[in-house]
């Protein structure tokens, strides 16, 4: 089968090292995307176990069409009662870029009145859109003329990982905070320290990896369950395959946030779970924070002043430069921000520098080597 496994802006290539180890044939890093080939035992190998997946698509066609209306009269030549069975609802989630279609929204309404017109005609009855939890998703794709129509096997968002019950405002994405621990090449083996945690969804990230625990661990829902072909038994091999590669943490996830009410939402989570023996977690600002583990990884994702609003944006990040190199040196750190002139402010030389997305923000994420004395000297 043609898969597309969707993620998020600057994680492609991180994707496509993920996807072949998960099976995924000849990955193809696109835009926000890669694409390969494989079975059914991928696409549930993709779903359970990538850390970057957002979406997991099976492409059931693609063509070009001369018009609005001849998406019409391309999607009524698939017989669609064999992905929609009797008795089930769909939708369709949709992304148009064309001169066709003034609103996105007429070509998904194109796209469904083709599906239930060829499947009254077949079965005599029309099967219902249900927009909030449908059985059956699909993806449609439109670029100019270039229409691609696709099985979601996902359903939900992948980022949705069903370990966390409540949130402090401006959190992080999952798929965002493992690629930004993955790119750090952190796999579990020595201290991580998450300043500035806010509800812990870095930590969360974190604490999984170190354990080598699928994301997908405590999720139940993905819409191939309801797919034609589905194989439970399967499905069940690959899980507990994933399973019974966990492991006990070996190093120490330390979270800090100065935030009472977060950290108490993070600490109920973590408890919920029976997890909270893993993380250690104090209600203290990084300012105040001085304990020097050394040979260890800082991650950090302060405030842009944008969502959460800070008094003297420039001098804030120059005292987090200047706490790091008086307090933490041999250590390695990275920060990510979506406001370039306050990093400017830092005073640390990066010596990497990566391009990320928090929602709809552009962000630089840096490393920065926290050497004694001078980069120079080293």
């Amino acid at each position: 089968m043609d898969i597309i496994v969707k993620t998020q802006a600057g994680l492609e290539d991180l994707l496509a090292k993920e996807s072949a180890e998960l099976g995924l044939i000849d990955p193809k890093p696109g835009r926000r995307m890669v694409s390969g080939k494989g079975d059914l035992q991928t696409v549930y190998r993709l779903n359970y176990e990538s850390r970057l997946a957002l979406k997991v698509l099976v492409q059931l066609d693609q063509f070009e069409i001369p018009g609005a209306q001849g998406l019409y009269e391309k999607a009524m030549e698939i017989d669609w009662s064999q992905y929609i069975l009797e008795g089930q609802t769909f939708s369709i989630k949709y992304t148009v870029d064309s001169p066709f279609f003034n609103n996105s929204m007429y070509a998904a309404q194109l796209l469904k009145d083709a599906m239930v017109d060829t499947i009254r005609d077949k079965r005599g009855s029309r099967p219902s859109v249900d927009r909030k939890k449908p059985d059956i998703v699909f993806d449609l794709h439109i670029f100019k003329n270039r229409v691609s129509l696709s099985l979601d096997s996902s359903g939900e968002p992948l980022f949705k990982r069903n370990y966390k019950n409540k949130t402090f405002k401006a959190p992080i994405n999952e798929i965002l905070a493992a690629g930004m621990i993955m790119l750090a090449g952190w796999k579990g083996e020595k201290t991580l320290i998450n300043p500035m945690c806010g509800s812990g969804t870095l930590l969360w990230e974190a604490l999984f990896i170190a354990e080598n625990r699928p994301p997908q661990f405590f999720r139940k829902k993905f819409s191939f369950k309801k797919w034609k072909n589905y194989d439970p038994g399967l499905f069940a091999r690959v899980a507990e395959s994933a399973n019974s590669k966990m492991r006990s943490p070996k190093s120490r996830i330390v979270g800090l946030d100065h935030n009472p009410v977060s950290m108490k939402m993070f600490r109920k989570n973590l408890q919920e779970l029976e997890l909270d023996s893993h993380i250690h977690s104090s209600v203290i600002d990084f300012f105040d924070y001085t304990n020097n583990p050394g040979n260890s990884l800082i991650i950090m994702n302060p405030p842009y002043d944008e969502r959460l609003k800070v008094d003297n944006i420039k001098k804030f990040y120059e005292n987090i430069g200047d706490h790091l190199k008086q307090h933490f040196q041999g250590n390695t750190a990275w920060i990510i921000s979506a406001n370039e002139e306050a990093v400017k402010s830092i005073g640390l030389r990066a010596t990497e520098r990566h391009t990320l997305f928090n929602g709809p923000l552009e962000c630089k994420y840096l490393k920065y080597e926290l050497y004694e004395g001078s980069l120079k000297d080293k």
